[in-house]
């Protein structure tokens, strides 16, 4: 198996699989996951690190041992996603989707990428066609059936994240190596997402102002949120340009395993 355990930290629960949501997080060296009930509860999260197999029949065969090993059964969970990152990508309204011009679509927004893939947000009635590495997102849904491939921006488009904006106007960003994944929320709705990338801190904080600008941010009530590679460093930078900042952890609302205190759950946010 080419994947070991980074960490694991598991509830003792009696709650069905079918009142549970399962979310997979890729990343070049792994993926982490974790496990919530209809209620918010986190039960489960872990990290698997190290190579992703070159074959698809390889990948497929680690996931699952490595899953068994941890205790997790992906089968008959109320909801399954894969959360994929991409660079580059770009929203496409249902009246003007067309899955034959993918590529056309990316080329729009200076993209060149030959592996496309494409997902769908109800909420919004727009596709997000976007540059990933298909073989592997593949691999991962063949190997845990029923799951749902998404991306960053369809995770942040969806309501539970527009709520919080219902009274006050809200920007996420989540930071990742190089680049920072922007979300924009104002009177309850998605009004922005985009990734952009950096090549220092205060070039992120310049387009975090643009955009705070751009899209009509800048009130006395304005609210940012920040997930992912944030330091005590990067906070303190962007703090003062908010009337309230503060470090978002997700959407569970409970623990019961005191293990999860430990945790930085902000790092994770986009798959609790």
């Amino acid at each position: 198996m080419s994947y070991s355990c980074k960490s694991l930290i598991v509830t003792d629960s009696e709650v069905a699989a079918s009142e549970k949501r399962l979310s997979i997080c890729l990343q070049a060296n792994g993926f982490s996951f974790s496990e919530l009930s209809a209620s918010g509860q986190l039960l489960t999260f872990g990290e698997a690190e190290g190579r992703h197999a070159v074959t698809m029949t390889a990948v497929m065969s680690d996931v699952k041992a490595f899953l068994a090993e941890a205790g997790v059964r992906p089968l008959g969970y109320a909801g399954i996603e894969i959360l994929l990152f991409a660079d580059q990508s770009t929203w496409v309204p249902d009246e003007l989707y067309s899955p034959a011009a993918h590529r056309q679509y990316l080329k729009l927004v200076g993209c060149d990428a030959t592996a496309i893939m494409a997902s769908r947000s109800n909420d919004l009635q727009a596709t997000s066609v976007y540059s990933a590495n298909d073989a592997l997102a593949t691999a991962f849904k063949v190997a845990i059936p029923g799951a749902v491939v998404i991306n960053q921006h369809l995770k942040t488009a969806s309501r539970p994240f527009c709520q919080r904006s219902k009274d006050h106007p809200v920007l996420l960003a989540h930071w990742r190596q190089r680049c920072v994944d922007f979300a924009a929320y104002r009177a309850g709705a998605y009004i922005y997402g985009n990734t952009i990338p950096y090549t220092s801190d205060s070039e992120a904080l310049f387009h975090t102002v643009e955009i705070i600008k751009s899209f009509g941010l800048e009130t006395s009530d304005a609210e940012l949120l920040l997930c992912g590679d944030v330091d005590r460093q990067r906070f303190a930078l962007l703090r003062p340009y908010f009337p309230s900042a503060s470090l978002f952890t997700g959407t569970h609302t409970s623990y019961l395993n005191p293990a999860f205190k430990t945790l930085h759950t902000y790092r994770h946010a986009l798959i609790l």
